[in-house]
This record gives C-alpha cells, sequence and structure tokens, in this order.
C-alpha cells in the first residue's frame, strides 16, 4: 500500500503543473470536543455531577501538527487523539445512575447500545497542490499513521428492572488497549495505518466559492495480536442492595485472547459555499459531518485594517464562532457557553506559517 502511494505521487508530479513556488513552515494546533448530553467537564469527571440531557453522541478531536510546503509538496508530522462514542440514551441514563449512587427506575425496560471508537497516534504526511482554472486547487494527503491506543467495538443487549431483582442479557465484542469495561490491565500495542485528506478550492462562478475538506475519507489501521474481548454477562447475578442500589456482579462467559483487528477512523468533512458580498465581506453557509452527525452552519467574514475577523454559529451545537487572522496567524474558538465549566461545544484552533 505504501509504495501505492508513493507511486501515485509520483503520477501527480509529472501529470500535473507545478503550484507557485512557495515555501513556507507552518505549525498547527486544533481541538474540538462535543456532547450531546452533558458539558464536557462532566463527562471528563465520570458522569458525576446534575442529571444530563438526552442524547446518543460524544467526541473529541484533537491534533497537533508541524510542517513544510516546498511548491506543490508539502511535508508534515503529526500527534492526534480521536474518540467517538455513540451510545443510545438509556445506556447513558444507566452510566449516570451508576457514578452517582442514584437509584434505577423500577419496572422498566433499558435497551443499551455502546459503540466507541478511540485512537491515539503519531505520524506523517505527505501533501500535493495541483493548479486548476481560476485561482482553483485540490490537495491530496496521505497519512501514515504509527498507533498506540485504541478502543473499537461494541457493547449490546436489554436490562429489566423489575421490584426485587434486575434481568439483563447483554453481549460484548470490543478490541482495546485498556478494557474500560471489565477493568483489565492496560496492554502495550502498536497498529500502523494509512489515511486520506482532500481539501478542494474552488470557484465556480464570480463572487462564489465551494470548499471542501475531507478527513480520514479513507482510512484503515490494522493491529497485529490485539487485545480483545467477546461475552456474554447474564443477569443471576444482578440485584439490588441493601439501600436499593443496583449491585452489578455479572457472570461474564466468552473469550479473552489477541487477535488481528482492522480499525477505520470515522470521517469528517467539511463542505462550504460562500459568497463575497462586498469587496471586504464574504458569507458563507456550511455543513460539517463527523461520521454521518450532520452540523450546519453560518458564517460572515471582513477585513479591516488588514486584519480578517470571523463571526460564525452552529446551529446543531447552538454554539458561537469566532475568528482572527492577522499575518499568517490564524485562531478560531467555539463554544455554547461562557463558563467553560458548562460547555458541551468547544473548539479551539490555532495556527502559524512562516513564509521563507
Amino acid at each position: 500500500m505504501k509504495k501505492a502511494l508513493l507511486s501515485a505521487a509520483c503520477l501527480l508530479a509529472i501529470a500535473f503543473p507545478v503550484h507557485g513556488e512557495v515555501r513556507a513552515i507552518y505549525t498547527l494546533l486544533e481541538s474540538e470536543s462535543y456532547s450531546e448530553i452533558a458539558p464536557i467537564k462532566q463527562l471528563l469527571d465520570d458522569l458525576k455531577g446534575p442529571a444530563f440531557d438526552r442524547g446518543d453522541l460524544a467526541f473529541t478531536h484533537n491534533q497537533f501538527e508541524i510542517g513544510e510546503r516546498r511548491g506543490s509538496w508539502e511535508v508534515s508530522a503529526f500527534l492526534r487523539y480521536d474518540y467517538l462514542l455513540e451510545f443510545s440514551n438509556d445506556t447513558a441514563e444507566l452510566a449516570y445512575v451508576d457514578k452517582n449512587d442514584k437509584e434505577l427506575e423500577k419496572q422498566r425496560n433499558y435497551q443499551l447500545y455502546l459503540e466507541p471508537n478511540h485512537l491515539r497516534a503519531k505520524g506523517l504526511g505527505l501533501a500535493y497542490y495541483i493548479d486548476l482554472p481560476a485561482d482553483s486547487y485540490l490537495k491530496l494527503r496521505a497519512n501514515y499513521l504509527r498507533a498506540e491506543a485504541l478502543t473499537d467495538g461494541t457493547l449490546r443487549g436489554q436490562l429489566r428492572t423489575l421490584e426485587d431483582r434486575v434481568e439483563a442479557d447483554l453481549v460484548l465484542d470490543y478490541n482495546y488497549s485498556r478494557d474500560a469495561l471489565l477493568k483489565r490491565e492496560e496492554e502495550n500495542v502498536r497498529g500502523n495505518g494509512l489515511s486520506i485528506d482532500i481539501d478542494l478550492h474552488w470557484q465556480f462562478a464570480p463572487q462564489w466559492t465551494l470548499d471542501i475538506a475531507a478527513r480520514d475519507l479513507a482510512s484503515e489501521i490494522r493491529w497485529n495480536d490485539v487485545t480483545y474481548t467477546r461475552a456474554t454477562a447474564i443477569s443471576n447475578t444482578v440485584s439490588y442492595d441493601d439501600d436499593g442500589f443496583i449491585d452489578v456482579k455479572p457472570t461474564v462467559s466468552g473469550i479473552e485472547g489477541y487477535r488481528d483487528h482492522s480499525q477505520t477512523l470515522p470521517r469528517r468533512i467539511a463542505t462550504t459555499v460562500s459568497h463575497q458580498w462586498r469587496p471586504n465581506v464574504q458569507l458563507s453557509a456550511g455543513l460539517r459531518s463527523v461520521d454521518k452527525y450532520l452540523f450546519p452552519q453560518l458564517n460572515a467574514s471582513w477585513v479591516q485594517a488588514g486584519t480578517q475577523w470571523q463571526v460564525g454559529v452552529d446551529i446543531e451545537q447552538q454554539a458561537l464562532m469566532l475568528g482572527v487572522n492577522y499575518q499568517g496567524l490564524k485562531v478560531n474558538i467555539k463554544s455554547d457557553a461562557i463558563k467553560p465549566d458548562d460547555a458541551k461545544a468547544f473548539g479551539l484552533s490555532l495556527s502559524y506559517q512562516w513564509l521563507l
């Protein structure tokens, strides 16, 4: 696969014209976190706190990168940490009850579903710029990832609370470096993988542009002899304690061992249509996606005294976005709350480019 990427890059260099002789060094730090059910801080505090909202999604993406561009080519090194957590609302409610020592509602069926996708990795990126007409361009990038931690799999089942007992039927099948569910010791694991990014900037009409930024559009991380558990938990050891709280001591039957595993990363795609409304004012509407989840956005930017300012809103996350771009320094921040401890959505992006 590495040879195929190298061959493709060589063909691109021959087939397409060289981008303007830009020489620059850049650094980038980006972080975005979102939780539908509770403030991010409460998730980090093991769910302890007030009751939270209904929801089925939480994710974070964090990346630090440094790179150099010479003409049409760009090389970079990066560190990244990603976590996508999908779950049923009943699963979130049960986790909250357990962590806060609350009493379960009696005579109720809980439908349980939990699917984590976690990666910690370092890697190298190789990108190539292709000039298009009307100051447009296409950027193709391949990333090699040396992964050091993962969680990838599913927990499914149901739980029924009766007056004197709890009945449960759970099926677990997941791969991990740290077993957060059954509290086993962390394993040292290694994975190798590739991912593909694509950026398009296209001026399709006077005063109109289309921008597409696709991250992990295609990806695969291969793990050899990674730890896994495939098990079933039965209900005859799930009951109430003397205080009426749930007492979970499940009997687990299944397999714990090592196996090869292929992990796919969630796609992150941002599509933006922009209109140059006035010489110094640009309006845009965008749609971001994280896996199958969509986040529409509206933005306005303007240039004043050599500085570009930006203000926008993420409609789904109900978050305000602010940004500034001054002489190669770009700062963007997003939040749905004034107090950081109350934020369910928070994003920060810092980048700087030195022209050589």
